[in-house]
């Protein structure tokens, strides 16, 4: 709830960065409807660039939905503008050109359908169909949403979300519901999972989990008949925050602003207990004691975000040999050493090591996210990098698990290959690194590990991670263009551009899908809308590889005359500023800021190809 200060002040407010700071360390979940549509009407009124735009389609009164949803994302410094179908309109406002969804252009469209409007057979008459006209219905429930999924995803560009259906409370036949030969528990289970199976593959269309989050708010709390007669609402005020927070992770998905690293410390943190005072033997870890088993499932968890694809890192005040001995000699640790990218055991400030972890594996500090139990150093880290999300412990360890799983900041629409084999790689990454620093001459150690560039047109299998590179690669990437899902399908279906893909493997392992370039071929001269590298293989002459195969391909075996590129500085691409003048292009177009944009060509009399030394290649 928020006081009578607060509202006061927000009263005042004339710009989000205002908002943002005082409401600081609110959660959408504890406001009251009232307190959420006051801050939406003060939010509504200021100036912002939306991030995401969101149109709610249904066939039932969905708002405040949208206040709400405007809410969550603005506590998570994510503007979002809102467009609210027509009543029960939802193939309509898809078809028509000139219809409010339409017009509005939506990045996402949010289907919420509720049986009761749409299937009042199965709502209300279960118990009078027979076996064979519940499996009709199913069938025709299915049918309908997958014709508006097609539909949609012919007539608009956006990301689609399509809720599942919320069980009822109460089933018709009560307890002997589990006596039936398909009983309604069953249809709502195997409707919920062919919906599932139905969009599984399919990049544009997730299934927004409404059972699960029915659950979440208790489905006897998060319906009130009387709004529904009175206002055709089918969620109380407590559901629509619960709907609201579940789809804010969502948004924060499709945007791709998924943080890569979690940085824990160490004492009272992964374990109960203080190294340097208690001792090995004194710490709290592991089944026989209440606080032991919080830090148990605590670590059980830490490794549950490892498999998403999340980077580990330690960022203690210890003695690393203490440490060392820690992980050796209590079996019970979940998380061992070797699961760790970055470890900076020692005596240095905090903030200081966080740095030289980002500067490690290359990422930024805005990718990272910092949890410690001690409010002193939080305080420090927040102060001193307040691009770094930090997150201090409660005093019970008890809710330590609940508070990381409260962090939508990692939240993924798929998960790739590549991040499964995140921490493998960049293991193997720090070997390179190693061995880099043994072999003084550059070429020689670009000899030394086989390096194998594969680079191949686009395919559908590769659209979940070239819409992660296009979404969240910063330092090398010539333009920032964040394109998606649905422009990285029309860039491979259509045939005025080219998509490519880079994937690398060498002697330590295999780096997967780290690359891509896209072409513009909509001109008489080829245009390179954009050129990405991963971080994790940039300075190794890839980007040269990648580049001879578009001067092979346009130039020196077509009869294009020149290409054209286009650099636009941001504050993380600035290391690559000189990568097209690097690679023979001129500079014939340059903004008076510095900080804005470069226009380069290449002719095909001058181009040449450059050596990529310690590089094999395919697909030149």
């Amino acid at each position: 709830m928020l006081d009578k200060e607060i509202k006061k002040q927000l009263r005042v407010l004339d710009s989000a960065d205002a908002l943002l700071l005082l409401l600081s360390g609110a959660d959408v979940t504890e406001l009251s409807q009232r307190d959420v549509d006051a801050i939406a009407r003060q939010y509504r009124k200021l100036s912002t660039v939306a991030d995401c735009k969101i149109a709610y389609l249904s066939n039932h009164t969905i708002a405040p939905l949208d206040r709400s949803v405007e809410v969550a994302s603005l506590l998570e410094n994510i503007f979002v503008e809102s467009y609210i179908g027509e009543y029960d309109q939802y193939f309509q406002e898809i078809l028509g050109s000139s219809s409010g969804c339409q017009l509005f252009k939506p990045d996402v469209i949010f289907l919420d359908l509720t049986l009761r409007a749409l299937a009042p057979a199965i709502f209300d008459g279960f118990l009078s169909l027979s076996d064979q006209q519940r499996e009709d219905e199913l069938n025709r429930i299915l049918g309908l949403i997958s014709d508006w999924v097609e539909l949609a995803k012919e007539q608009t560009d956006a990301v689609l979300v399509v809720s599942n259906f919320s069980r009822p409370a109460r089933v018709q036949a009560g307890v002997a519901d589990a006596k039936l030969k398909l009983s309604e528990v069953e249809f709502y289970h195997r409707l919920n999972l062919e919906l599932q199976k139905l969009f599984i593959e399919d990049v544009r269309t997730h299934v927004f989990d409404m059972d699960h989050v029915m659950s979440c708010a208790g489905k006897s709390l998060a319906q009130e008949p009387k709004m529904y007669y009175l206002a055709k609402m089918e969620w109380t005020e407590r559901a629509v925050v619960v709907v609201a927070e579940h789809l804010q992770r969502m948004v924060s998905a499709i945007l791709g602003r998924t943080k890569k690293c979690l940085v824990l410390d160490l004492d009272n943190t992964l374990w109960g207990g203080v190294v340097g005072e208690d001792g090995i033997e004194g710490l709290s870890i592991g089944e026989g004691s209440p606080e032991g088993e919080a830090f148990y499932d605590l670590q059980r968890y830490v490794c549950v975000l490892k498999e998403r694809g999340v980077l580990l890192a330690i960022c203690s005040k210890n003695n690393l040999q203490d440490i060392e001995e820690v992980f050796q000699q209590r079996d019970e640790m979940v998380l061992k050493l070797k699961d760790f990218s970055a470890v900076k055991i020692n005596w240095q400030r905090k903030h200081t090591n966080i740095e030289e972890i980002a500067k490690e594996l290359n990422i930024g500090l805005d990718s990272l996210v910092f949890v410690d139990d001690n409010p002193v150093e939080c305080e420090l880290v927040r102060q001193m990098l307040p691009e770094v999300t930090t997150v201090e412990l409660s005093s019970d360890p008890s809710d330590y698990v609940s508070q990381l799983k409260a962090l939508s900041v990692f939240e993924k629409l798929v998960l790739t290959d590549e991040d499964r084999q995140k921490t493998l790689q960049y293991a193997q990454n720090s070997k390179r690194e190693s061995l880099r620093r043994d072999i003084k001459d550059i070429n020689s150690f670009y000899e030394s590990i086989g390096t194998e560039v594969s680079i191949d047109v686009a395919e559908e299998k590769h659209k979940a991670r070239v819409h992660q590179l296009f979404t969240k690669t910063n330092q090398f990437n010539l333009t920032t263009m964040r394109y998606s899902i649905a422009d990285v399908q029309r860039f491979i279906e259509e045939e005025d551009w080219d998509l490519h893909v880079t994937h690398v493997k060498d002697n330590f392992g295999d780096l997967g899908v780290v690359g891509l370039y896209l072409i513009d071929k909509n001109s008489s001269d080829v245009r390179i809308d954009s050129f990405i590298l991963s971080c994790r293989a940039m300075g190794r002459g890839i980007e040269t590889a990648m580049m001879n195969k578009i001067k092979q391909d346009y130039l020196l075996n077509d009869s294009v005359g020149k290409i054209s590129a286009t650099y636009l500085a941001t504050a993380k691409n600035k290391p690559v500023s000189d990568f097209y003048g690097s690679e023979g292009f001129c500079v014939v177009d340059e903004a008076d800021d510095e900080s804005s944009e470069k226009k380069y060509v290449i002719n095909k009399q001058v181009a040449q190809l450059r050596t990529c030394s310690g590089i094999t290649v395919r697909g030149i």
